[in-house]
């Protein structure tokens, strides 16, 4: 009796670490893939919103980068991420896309959808 009792204890202690392991990966991986596409998205937020400093030192194969990096953390997001988290980070990838020169009131809409998605990520990983 003594010996099955230590066996389960120590199956259900691999169990639980194992659990608590694969919980800090997928908020790894969350939170890395979050960080790749906010950082696209704003580079191309500021490309297409910014001023001449972006059009005088800009190379073409940044925006492709940038729209490969965007793309990439979206993946992470949509293969991991809640419904809510989701919608919130097509939000702002949309709304970087959208942007344009001078358009203040659209800098307002991109900095509320960035923080929607800050919030619904925030909320998904327990980092509130």
């Amino acid at each position: 009796m003594g010996a099955l009792l230590g066996f389960s204890g120590a199956l259900l202690g691999a169990w639980i670490k194992s659990s608590g392991e694969h919980r800090r990966w997928l908020r790894d991986q969350k939170l890395a893939g979050a960080a790749e596409m906010v950082g696209a998205g704003t580079s191309i937020y500021e490309y297409r919103s910014g001023g001449k400093y972006w059009l005088e030192s800009f190379e073409p194969s940044e925006l492709r980068e940038w729209q490969s990096r965007l793309q990439q953390g979206r993946a992470v997001i949509h293969l991991l991420c809640t419904r809510e988290t989701r919608e919130h980070a097509d939000s702002f990838a949309r709304s970087c896309w959208r942007a344009k020169r001078g358009d203040g009131e659209h800098e307002d809409v991109t900095v509320a959808a960035l923080r929607a998605f800050n919030v619904a990520l925030r909320k998904e990983i327990g980092s509130e």
